[in-house]
C-alpha cells in the first residue's frame, strides 16, 4: 500500500510539472501573440536625405576646375552641390530645361550648366539674365562647363517659406548678394541660410568671436539642419519661435521641407 501511494504521488507530481510547463508555455505564447498583435508596424524607410554636401559660388566652382580639374573632381564630382550665382540664360535642350551661370558676360564663357527637374521648369521660366539664384544638383562632369543634373532651384527661398509657414507669418525674398534669403516680418527682417554642413561650420566659426550676449540676441542655429538665422533685435519669444521653426526644416530629396 505504501509503495502504491508513493507511485501515485510521483505520477501526480509528474503530471503537475507537465501541466505547469504546458501552462507556462501557453501563457508565454499567448503573451507573445498579444504583444505581436499590438506591436507597431516596422518603420518605413526614410526618404529624407542630408543637406547638400558642399556649397560654392559658380565662379569659385569654375575657378577650382580651371586651377586643377583633378583636385576639383575630388572635391565636387558625384556630390550634391549647392551653387549660388547669376543667371546667364534659360534654354531648352530637347526635353530638358537648362539654366546657365556663366563666369563672364561674353560668348562661350565657361559656365555652370544645370539641368533642372521637370517639377522646377515652370519656376525657372520667368528668370531673367543676372537674376540671383541658387541650385542644388549632382555634379556629373566638367568639360569647360560644369554640368549638374537633377537640380532643385531657389532652395533658400524654399527654406525660408518653410520657416514662414511654421511661424504662421512672414514673406521671403532672395538675397541678391549672399547665399540665403530674407525673411520679412513687417518692419523686421531676418537673414536665413540653409546650406552644407561645412558652410554651417564656417558661419559658426565666424560668429564665435562675437560676445555671447550678442550671439544670443541676434543669431540662431540648428546643427541637424545646417541652417542658421541672423536677426536684428530678437526678443525671447521670437527666439523660441524661430528655434522651433528651424528645428522642423528638413532636406528631403534636395528640397527644404517642413517636418511634422
Amino acid at each position: 500500500m505504501t509503495r502504491r501511494c508513493s507511485w501515485f504521488r510521483v505520477a501526480l507530481v509528474a503530471f503537475g510539472v507537465v501541466s505547469c510547463s504546458r501552462s507556462d508555455n501557453a501563457s508565454r505564447e499567448g503573451a507573445a501573440s498579444a504583444s505581436a498583435s499590438v506591436a507597431p508596424p516596422p518603420p518605413t524607410p526614410s526618404v529624407r536625405s542630408n543637406a547638400p554636401e558642399v556649397e560654392v559660388s559658380h565662379v569659385e566652382l569654375l575657378d577650382a576646375y580651371e586651377a586643377s580639374a583633378a583636385r576639383a573632381d575630388e572635391r565636387f564630382k558625384g556630390k550634391r552641390v549647392l551653387v549660388r550665382g547669376k543667371v546667364g540664360e534659360v534654354v531648352k535642350e530637347g526635353a530638358n530645361t537648362v539654366v546657365t551661370m556663366p563666369k563672364e558676360a561674353k560668348p562661350d564663357a565657361p559656365s555652370v550648366r544645370c539641368s533642372v527637374r521637370e517639377s522646377e521648369a515652370a519656376e525657372v521660366a520667368a528668370w531673367k539674365a543676372d537674376d540671383s539664384v541658387d541650385v542644388v544638383g549632382k555634379l556629373v562632369k566638367f568639360d569647360k562647363h560644369a554640368t549638374l543634373e537633377g537640380c532643385v532651384v531657389n532652395t533658400q527661398v524654399k527654406a525660408c517659406r518653410v520657416v514662414a509657414k511654421a511661424l504662421g507669418r512672414g514673406t521671403c525674398e532672395q538675397d541678391r548678394e549672399e547665399l540665403g534669403a530674407r525673411l520679412v516680418l513687417g518692419a523686421e527682417q531676418a537673414s536665413l541660410v540653409c546650406g552644407s554642413p561645412a558652410g554651417f561650420e564656417a558661419w559658426r566659426a565666424k560668429t564665435a568671436s562675437l560676445p555671447a550676449q550678442e550671439r544670443a540676441g541676434r543669431m540662431i542655429s540648428v546643427d541637424t539642419t545646417s541652417c542658421h538665422l541672423t536677426y536684428e533685435g530678437l526678443t525671447p519669444r521670437l527666439a523660441v519661435e524661430f528655434s522651433s521653426a528651424l528645428a522642423r526644416v528638413r532636406w528631403e530629396n534636395d528640397v527644404p521641407t517642413l517636418a511634422p
